[in-house]
């Protein structure tokens, strides 16, 4: 069995703009699926992410939509300062929310959502996961910074108080410090499934350990997974094939 692909326009009237996507697949479970840091929409498909996830495709066990994260006019906006950049990153998050998942999920006719990413991409995912966890039931987090005050590459041009105050709602191992159980369970965390995926070599391998060590004290469902390699695309393909 073959599977469909198709470029799409997504009208936001949150973003007020048109969104562009890849959509692949014809039946199954939907999976939203982000590029790494600054990448766009057909960057999974180009790296082979898509490939990757074929049989899954053409057996029709689920559906596979890439979209833009806009890291250019959002976390990495060298124009806007730290506040600005949080605050079109929520409206970003809003438009996912409320606009596209809710269309997503139609379009499948499955409410199974699975978000993923590789690199920043993976803290997008994660975020969405943790931040909102009636939404997604699987989030597969690939190699991500999750401590957004401690990752000087991204923010390096403002001081760690800056970075902390203004990070900390869109940095998951700031919110989930001071996140309690009885608050997961209201957020509808227990139906949330989370997999950290890194290896020994990735510069974030400390990230997942500190994100599964708090979950874990939290009792909140994930599994931690540590691959041989390092932060590159062979080693994401291997785990988004063996995931799915």
């Amino acid at each position: 069995m073959t599977y469909s692909r198709q470029y799409f326009r997504f009208p936001s009237k949150i973003l007020q703009r048109q969104m562009e996507g890849l959509h692949f697949g014809n039946s199954g479970y939907p999976m939203l699926l982000f590029p790494t840091d600054q990448g766009r929409f057909f960057d999974p498909e180009d790296r082979g992410l898509i490939d990757c996830l074929r049989q899954h495709l053409e057996r029709g066990y689920l559906q596979v939509f890439c979209l833009e994260t806009l890291d250019w006019e959002t976390f990495l906006a060298a124009d806007l300062d730290l506040q600005q950049r949080r605050q079109r990153w929520l409206a970003l998050e809003r438009h996912w929310c409320e606009e596209f998942i809710p269309y997503a999920c139609q379009m499948a006719q499955n409410d199974f959502l699975v978000i993923a990413g590789c690199s920043l991409g993976a803290t997008h995912a994660l975020n969405l996961a943790l931040r909102h966890p009636r939404l997604v039931r699987r989030c597969l987090a690939i190699a991500g910074p999750y401590d957004l005050a401690n990752t000087p590459a991204l923010f390096a041009e403002f001081t760690q108080a800056e970075r902390e105050q203004e990070l900390y709602f869109i940095s998951p191992l700031a919110y989930m410090a001071n996140m309690r159980r009885e608050r997961w369970q209201e957020l509808g965390g227990d139906q949330t499934q989370i997999k950290l995926l890194t290896a020994h070599g990735d510069p974030f391998l400390g990230d997942h350990l500190r994100l599964a060590e708090l979950l874990g004290r939290l009792g909140i469902h994930h599994q931690l997974e540590i691959w041989p390699g390092g932060h590159d695309w062979p080693v994401w393909r291997a785990q988004i094939a063996a995931f799915a």
